[in-house]
């Protein structure tokens, strides 16, 4: 059986550091990273909805949205240096959950 709590406390405690981190970064990247915190956090919504609902490909887009937001979040870490070993826990944990799938 997929193990879909423990991805989603998962993606809620990186979520939760990208948020502590747009509080303490300059304004003009804080936008930015708000923007794509707002994205995470609709994928995580996705999840949760497809987990009642059973729907698996609810759930793979939802994943894959997450990592290719790595992606983006990653290319914000000239501005925001912490942000690049947060990225990669997310691909990292998207992946794993897509390999679980």
């Amino acid at each position: 059986m997929f193990p879909i709590q423990s991805f989603l406390e998962r993606f809620g405690d990186l979520l939760a550091q990208l948020d502590a981190l747009a509080e303490d970064c300059a304004p003009e990247a804080a936008e930015d990273l708000e923007d794509l915190n707002a994205e995470f956090e609709d994928a995580l919504m996705l999840m949760n909805e497809s987990k009642a609902g059973d729907d698996p490909e609810a759930l793979t887009d939802a994943l894959e949205d997450l990592k290719a937001l790595a992606g983006d979040y990653r290319a914000l870490s000239g501005d925001i240096p912490e942000i690049a070993a947060l990225a990669d826990q997310l691909e990292m944990a998207a992946g794993m959950a897509l390999d679980n799938l």
